[in-house]
C-alpha cells in the first residue's frame, strides 16, 4: 500500500488505545452522518471529525461483522459519506494523527486479517480517491471490501470496461450510469422526500429493468458478480418501492410477475431470474418471500436476496 504507513516506536495496541478528549469526535449518530453526507459541500472540519468518529466505530466492530455491517444502513451511508465528504486529504491535527495511527496499525496487522479489513475501511475516510494503493488487492481483500476499494481508488476489475469511454448511457459497464444507480439509491434512502431525486431514480430504475430483460442469464451472472450487482441491491433496498407506481412501472411489474406465476419452475427457465430481479425492484424489501431460495436462485443472486428478504417489510 503506498502513501500509507510510517514507522513508530510504539506498539500497535498502545496506538489503538489512544482516544481523543474532544467529545465532538465521539458523539455522533447515524442521522448526523446522513445529514453530513447529504450536504453538497460539507464543512471540512465537520467531515474530518466525523471521519475520526467512524474510524473508531469500524476499528471496534467485530471482525466477523464487518461484511454485514457494510451491507446495513450504516454501510450504505458510510459509502455515500466517503464519496461526497471525503474527497480531500485531511488538514486538522486530530484527523492527521488518527490517519497515522491507523496506518501504523494496518502495517502491523496486514491485510489478510479481519482487523486489517476494518482498519482499511476506516482509512478510506482519510485518503481521497486515487491516493491509496494496495498491492495485489484482489488476492488480499475479500470481495465485499475489494469492490469498495476498486470503486474509490480506480482499479477496475475489468480492463475492457475501464478502457471504454463512459457516456452515462444505460449499460452494465458504463461507470457513469453505475455510479448514478448507486448515488441516487443512496440519496433517496437518506431523503425520500426530495422529488427531483425520486424522479431521477425512477427513470434509472426503468432503464435497469430494460437491461435486465435484454440480458441472458449467464451474462447476467457475470454482471452481478462485478459492479452492477452492488448497484442493483442498493436500488432494491432503497425503499423506493413504497412510492405509487406510474402506469409504465405497474405494467413492467405485472408483466414480470405474470410471467413468473404462469410457468412451472419459472426461475429455472431462461428469463426467469431476470424477471424475478425486475419484480424485486417494484416490491418493498421483506415482502417477497421465496420457498427454498437456495434451490431456486443462482449463487450469485442468493446472498443479495437474503439481505433483501430479511429487511423489515414496513418502510
Amino acid at each position: 500500500m503506498n502513501q500509507r504507513v510510517g514507522s513508530s516506536t510504539h506498539g500497535p495496541m498502545e496506538q489503538l488505545s489512544d482516544r481523543s478528549a474532544d467529545p465532538s469526535v465521539n458523539a455522533w449518530t447515524l442521522q448526523s452522518l446522513e445529514q453530513l453526507a447529504a450536504q453538497g459541500v460539507p464543512d471540512a472540519a465537520s467531515a474530518e471529525a466525523m471521519a475520526v468518529a467512524c474510524s473508531r466505530f469500524l476499528e471496534a466492530a467485530p471482525a466477523d461483522f464487518l461484511e454485514p455491517l457494510m451491507a446495513s444502513p450504516f454501510g450504505r451511508v458510510y459509502r455515500l459519506f466517503l464519496e461526497r465528504s471525503c474527497r480531500q486529504s485531511p488538514s486538522q491535527a486530530a484527523a492527521l494523527e488518527r490517519r497515522d495511527q491507523l496506518s501504523q496499525a494496518l502495517r502491523a496487522s496486514g491485510f489478510s486479517t479481519g482487523q486489517g479489513h476494518g482498519l482499511l475501511l476506516a482509512l478510506m475516510a482519510f485518503y481521497p480517491p486515487g491516493s491509496l494503493k494496495v498491492d495485489d488487492a484482489p488476492a488480499k481483500l475479500p470481495p465485499w471490501l475489494l469492490e469498495l476499494y476498486q470503486q474509490r481508488y480506480g482499479a477496475s476489475p475489468d480492463p475492457q470496461a475501464a478502457a471504454a469511454t463512459p457516456t452515462g448511457a444505460a449499460s452494465f459497464s458504463d461507470r457513469i450510469f453505475l455510479n448514478r444507480m448507486l448515488g441516487l439509491s443512496n440519496l433517496y434512502y437518506i431523503d425520500p422526500d426530495d422529488q427531483e431525486i425520486l424522479q431521477e431514480l425512477r427513470q434509472v430504475r426503468l432503464q435497469t429493468v430494460q437491461l435486465l430483460l435484454n440480458c441472458g442469464s449467464q451474462d447476467l451472472g457475470q454482471h452481478f458478480s462485478a459492479d452492477f450487482g452492488d448497484r442493483f441491491w442498493a436500488m432494491a433496498q432503497s425503499g423506493v418501492q413504497k412510492e405509487p407506481l406510474s402506469a409504465e412501472e405497474a405494467a413492467q411489474r405485472d408483466a414480470a410477475q405474470q410471467w413468473l406465476s404462469s410457468r412451472q419452475g419459472s426461475l429455472h427457465q431462461e428469463g426467469g431470474i431476470q424477471r424475478f430481479a425486475v419484480a424485486l425492484l417494484f416490491n418493498a424489501p421483506g415482502t417477497v418471500q421465496l420457498a427454498q431460495p437456495e434451490a431456486n436462485l443462482p449463487a450469485w443472486f442468493l446472498e443479495g436476496y437474503r439481505r433483501y428478504s430479511a429487511a423489515p417489510a414496513s418502510l
